[in-house]
């Protein structure tokens, strides 16, 4: 639109005569241009978005003609305007080869139109020298422009293909590698699920050992002390209030004795009544009347959202074991904390059968460096006193011999959440 007009000054010094004439139809030409680009955001120009390079470059190909037909001269220098229009437009619009064709096609004629009535012809191909002289350069360019864009075309179509190659094979990389991370991840836990049993088992072993050496001087023990208080009974009141006080605390220290040698009994040889459906909500309640003093105690906030129509397929004593563990161990984990303590009990059903309860905390928390070892037996954070470190480890083992599994995950100084995934009931 700016540069047909500007170039009026050619007019000026080849044509003078026709200077105004020339510069009225370079005008006009440069006008008719202005739709077209007021049209380039409106629903016609993305319909028809072919069009345009075919209209553009022949507009002011049109008016080149009108005025080299107008000269009179057949052999007009002004068909280098006409390579202009081609070549300048070839570096606006992505062409394709078939409008490349067309538009090349339609200035051709155009130029022949505007050149062939204006020949002198005398029989002598010299006396029309120019004018083949500049229709073969317009058709070099033609060519060039045409064979250029069938070549361009297909680079851009090969290019097309490799990047939609290359993205597939992209997704299928990035689809392999999620599985292989899904498969590492896997096989870490599974071997830490082996390496964890092996340890169960070898402890298990060895507390089956010292279950049978301790129980038998317990047993000698107590019958000792019963006999000792037996003996009390005639012993002089002055004496008796002692000597019952020391039996007592020597009962209560057997008692303690005994109840360890019963949870390595349990870990050693954990029992059931093999695996049942069983209901969480109903097993849930148990817990709750069965832990309500502790709880109450302790101030805490215990909340279940287990519906009643979650199955777990498993041994509901174990179950119920395994919670009073878990909310003994949260208790004791919320005991120095300034906020008010609060255990959520949440089950829900998983898209491949399995149900899976959390039970969490707002406790203190379990450092990163002992989540690793958190399920191995004996392994304490607990006073000397308070914990053998044989409660988890039981869970652990209870969960396994239900063919599940028990997780944990925890911020420190802000919650912990133990996961039990039950298996799918068995189809009948």
């Amino acid at each position: 639109m700016v540069l047909v007009p500007f170039c009026a000054v050619l007019d000026w010094l080849v044509y003078p005569a026709r200077f105004w004439d020339f510069l009225l139809l370079r005008i006009l030409c440069s006008t008719m241009c202005i739709p077209l680009l007021l049209a380039l955001d409106r629903p016609w120009a993305s319909r028809y978005h072919r069009v345009y390079p075919v209209i553009l470059p022949l507009l002011p190909a049109v008016a080149i003609c009108l005025m080299i037909y107008f000269t009179g001269d057949g052999s007009s220098g002004y068909y280098a305007g006409l390579m202009l229009c081609l070549v300048g437009t070839s570096f606006v619009f992505h062409w394709t080869f078939r409008e490349i064709g067309l538009t090349v096609a339609l200035v051709l004629a155009c130029y022949l139109t505007a050149t062939v009535p204006n020949l002198q012809y005398n029989g002598d191909l010299r006396s029309i020298g120019p004018f083949i002289n500049n229709t073969l350069f317009i058709l070099l360019t033609c060519v060039i422009l045409y064979f250029g864009s069938r070549q361009h075309h297909g680079i851009r179509l090969r290019e097309f293909v490799n990047r939609c190659k290359v993205e597939a094979q992209r997704e299928e990389l990035a689809k392999r590698n999620e599985e292989l991370s899904t498969t590492l991840r896997r096989l870490r836990e599974t071997e830490a699920q082996l390496t964890q049993s092996e340890k169960l088992a070898s402890i298990g072993r060895l507390s089956a050992g010292i279950v049978h050496e301790i129980n038998n001087p317990l047993n000698f023990v107590k019958s000792a002390l019963y006999v000792l208080k037996k003996k009390t009974k005639n012993m002089p009141p002055e004496s008796l209030e002692c000597v019952t006080q020391i039996l007592t605390d020597i009962g209560e220290g057997v008692d303690r004795v005994a109840a360890i040698v019963s949870d390595l009994r349990t870990f050693a040889h954990p029992e059931g009544r093999g695996a049942a459906p069983v209901q969480l909500q109903a097993s849930v309640a148990k817990v709750s009347r069965l832990m309500a003093k502790q709880v109450g105690d302790s101030g805490a906030l215990l909340t279940s959202n287990v519906t009643a129509d979650l199955v777990a397929f498993g041994d509901e004593n174990h179950i119920i074991q395994i919670l009073i563990n878990l909310i003994q161990n949260s208790l004791d984990a919320m005991a120095h904390r300034d906020v008010t303590p609060e255990i959520t009990l949440t089950a829900r059903e998983e898209s491949d059968g399995s149900v899976v309860l959390e039970v969490r905390d707002n406790g203190t928390g379990i450092p990163e460096e002992h989540l690793q070892r958190i399920f191995d037996p004996f392994f304490t954070t607990k006073q000397v006193g308070q914990g053998m470190g044989l409660g988890l480890s039981l869970c652990y083992r209870m969960m396994q011999g239900m063919a599940g599994s028990i997780e944990v995950a925890s911020q420190p100084g802000q919650f912990t959440v133990f996961t039990l995934r039950f298996p799918p009931a068995p189809v009948s």
